[in-house]
């Protein structure tokens, strides 16, 4: 979760304060360089914001000095403007006169209050308020809210716009004057002195209007185009302007970020400095993986997750950034919305991590046909078959949609290397190297490779783990039947058990088993079963041809007939009737 919120901050949000935060300062510096003129009341609300920051930085009682002189040339003024009102005749004037009362009036209403606060500490006085409880309206509080984010963006485009709004006002000015002096030249083919006297009045005073209107075009336009070139201008020095603006951002909000930063990271070394006295002091290692060991390292993952955020928090809080404020804020209810669709998958997860879920630590999976040990439950969870090389990786997701068991001593895979092992089709071979994808065998002094996991499913014999057993079956003929069940036995025992121990491999015979098997069609047959150990996996064909030496040289000693295959041909009754139908055709044809 805090791995989505990190990414989601520096993919989403992160840019658009770094734009606003850098934009804000140069957008300034460019409307500073435009010379403007605004209306001045006798000390208007902007120089008495300027006079009340001077007044912060004085002690308290010479600041109320200072307000009661505010106040008194306010109500100065404020006099002046009421008797300049009451003089004045023109509706106009009358208007501006009532405007600026109004303005001085609310000045003077702050400055009272300003003195009051001073006064009284600074205490809240909304509880004495009489104004009534406004119903609450989330329009209105989530306008407010962005609003500093909707200014910071009028501000950084203001000056394209005011470029763009100067084009097309010097584009309409043109095409005004274009029909001003149309139908001027229009009128001066009228003669005036031709007119009567009502008719000549009349046409001089839509001459004088259009005339007037002409001036009044020209000097709009002429305003428009300087305002416009001011502006073009203040474009040219704009390494200045970049390098005033970095500076600010530095001093600014890039200074806020970086306490923020600083701040975040304090936090998160702090927890990680508590989970690792924790770990130390009260984990002992064999209760690593329990359960009350899993629950608190995951409530500490959320812990300073919501610790970093709150230092983020507090830190623009403490700053008076409330710009930075508001876009963490929104970046938070943005997480929220979106946990909203994902926040069962983290529950899951969450299971999964505290080891409550479909996958334990420890117990056994299958993945990709393999049988996989799980050694760790984290972000990227690691598993493991301890006969094969190498390590699996996976993301917690997907550990979701698989089930373990507990192991109950059940080998991990057929073989392991060194070993060797005898596949279903016969083929026998060494095993060099096995790994997670391929299992590398040397059969017949090559080098043949399976994947594991079908090499898993062959259903092969390792004939190296808990060894093995040659049996071989050898017969002798029918005129020996005599002494087949005692003397024949007993000497072809005898011969194996010397040879076996002369052989390099003879110590690690187990056991020798020499039996009568069966009469046979042409052959008495003899069942003879060597055991051995694992040990000598390697020697398993040189033990099948001892055996089959050993017996030969008893029959030659003994004088012993080894019989050979025999293929008799029998005729049945079909061919017996043929032949007796073949015959009476002959003697038909031929009496």
């Amino acid at each position: 979760m805090l791995i989505f919120i990190f990414y989601f901050f520096i993919s989403r949000i992160f840019p658009i304060i770094l734009l606003l935060s850098f934009g804000l300062p140069g957008t300034a510096l460019h409307a500073q360089a435009i010379p403007q003129v605004k209306p001045q009341i006798n000390g208007s609300a902007v120089s008495n914001s300027i006079a009340n920051n001077e007044v912060r930085r004085k002690e308290p009682a010479d600041q109320l000095a200072d307000i009661s002189q505010s106040l008194q040339e306010k109500r100065k003024q404020l006099a002046a403007l009421k008797q300049q009102l009451a003089q004045a005749n023109q509706e106009d004037e009358q208007k501006d006169l009532k405007q600026r009362i109004d303005e001085l009036k609310t000045v003077i209403k702050q400055l009272n209050q300003s003195f009051e606060q001073i006064i009284i500490g600074g205490l809240d006085l909304d509880p004495f308020s009489d104004a009534p409880m406004q119903p609450f309206d989330w329009k209105e509080e989530l306008i407010l809210a962005t609003k500093p984010i909707i200014d910071a963006l009028k501000d950084l485009t203001e000056k394209p716009r005011k470029i763009e709004k100067l084009r097309s006002d010097i584009s309409l000015l043109q095409e005004q004057g274009a029909l001003i002096e149309l139908a001027l030249n229009s009128m001066e083919q009228f003669k005036p002195n031709a007119m009567a006297e009502a008719t000549k009045e009349k046409f001089e005073s839509v001459t004088k209007k259009w005339l007037q209107r002409q001036v009044d075009n020209e000097q709009d336009l002429e305003i428009a185009r300087f305002q416009l070139s001011s502006l073009e201008d203040s474009n040219k020095d704009w390494w200045q302007g970049l390098k005033t603006g970095v500076i600010d951002f530095v001093q600014g909000r890039g200074f806020t970020l970086t306490i923020a930063i600083l701040a975040a990271l304090s936090a998160w070394l702090l927890m990680r400095g508590l989970l690792w006295l924790y770990q130390k002091k009260l984990v002992s290692p064999s209760n690593r993986n329990s359960m009350h060991v899993r629950l608190a390292e995951y409530a500490y993952r959320i812990l300073s997750g919501l610790l970093v955020i709150l230092a983020i928090l507090i830190t623009f809080y403490l700053t008076n950034d409330f710009l930075l404020l508001t876009l963490a804020i929104i970046l938070l209810i943005a997480v929220a919305l979106s946990l909203r669709h994902i926040l069962p998958r983290y529950i899951n997860e969450a299971r999964l991590l505290l080891d409550i879920g479909p996958v334990r630590v420890g117990e056994r999976v299958i993945y990709n046909g393999l049988p996989m040990q799980v050694r760790s439950i984290n972000v990227h969870s690691l598993l493991r078959n301890p006969d094969l090389k190498g390590i699996v990786r996976l993301p917690l997701g997907v550990l979701d949609d698989m089930v373990s068991r507990p192991d109950i001593e059940e080998p991990w895979f057929p073989c392991r290397p060194g070993e060797f092992v005898m596949l279903p089709d016969g083929r026998f071979g060494e095993v060099l190297e096995q790994t997670l994808e391929l299992v590398q065998l040397q059969m017949k002094g090559s080098l043949v490779q399976f994947p594991a996991a079908e090499f898993f499913r062959l259903g092969l014999l390792n004939l190296s783990r808990q060894g093995f057993v040659v049996v071989v079956t050898f017969g002798i003929d029918y005129q020996h039947q005599a002494q087949c069940l005692d003397t024949v036995p007993t000497r072809l025992r005898e011969a194996l058990e010397h040879a076996l121990a002369q052989a390099e491999f003879g110590d690690k015979v187990v056991s020798l088993l020499v039996e009568f098997k069966e009469a046979n069609t042409n052959s008495l047959d003899y069942l003879i079963v060597v055991n051995c150990k694992g040990e000598a996996a390697n020697s398993y064909f040189t033990i099948n041809r001892l055996i089959q030496k050993t017996c030969v040289e008893v029959c030659n000693r003994e004088g012993w007939v080894i019989p050979f295959t025999q293929l008799t041909v029998h005729q049945g009754e079909g061919f017996k009737a043929l032949s007796e139908r073949n015959s009476q055709v002959q003697q038909q044809l031929n009496p």
